[in-house]
């Protein structure tokens, strides 16, 4: 009988063991969030001085989790996808070659200063250039959201996951150079959308 209980104790204990192995094994999603806004923009990420728009032009903190295996570097970019009509983006932010010992980025991270960026990141061009600003170093920074009068628009904030170190772009590449540089590195992605509106 004691032969019976022990083996019984012994197939309870090892299914117990398997099945919280199973579980550790699960995939966790790769997820990207922020303590400063969540569904909606604030003042504080709205632009300052253009279009009639008087915000903080600071971009919004950011932490991302879960980075899947093989990642070498992190990217972010976010954008105004209607901006100026459906399916007529404009790129609002890019940062690249953020090293894997980061999973954040701080509030006013894209300042033009570049001093709050991780070490080796480095910001690229906006939307803007080079069809308003012609000097893509005047550019390379947060441009704050300031939809039209009137106009609720959406946008999406992008964490990649990337299979290289450094991503290769030139210095005077525009936004659609490098997010093209960018998904063809991309492992994975998590985004947030969040609207804005005056």
């Amino acid at each position: 009988m004691n032969k019976i209980i022990l083996g019984l104790m012994a197939i309870i204990i090892f299914t117990f063991v398997s099945c919280n192995k199973a579980d550790d094994d699960t995939p966790k999603t790769f997820t990207l969030k922020s303590a400063d806004v969540s569904t909606v923009f604030t003042q504080e990420q709205f632009g300052e001085g253009q279009n009639g728009c008087t915000g903080g032009n600071k971009s919004p903190q950011l932490t991302w989790e879960n980075a899947p295996s093989g990642t070498k570097s992190f990217a972010i970019t976010m954008i105004d996808i209607n901006a100026f009509g459906p399916g007529i983006p404009f790129d609002h932010w890019l940062v690249i070659n953020i090293p894997t010992t980061s999973n954040s980025l701080v509030k006013d991270a894209g300042n033009i200063s570049g001093a709050n960026l991780p070490l080796g990141a480095s910001h690229t061009p906006n939307g803007a250039y080079p069809n308003y600003v012609t000097n893509p170093d005047f550019v390379k920074a947060y441009a704050g959201v300031c939809p039209n009068v009137g106009n609720t628009n959406q946008y999406e904030i992008t964490v990649y996951a990337l299979n290289v170190a450094t991503l290769n772009v030139t210095a005077n590449a525009t936004s659609t150079d490098v997010k093209a540089a960018i998904k063809s590195t991309t492992i994975s992605s998590a985004k947030m959308s969040v609207t804005a509106s005056r």
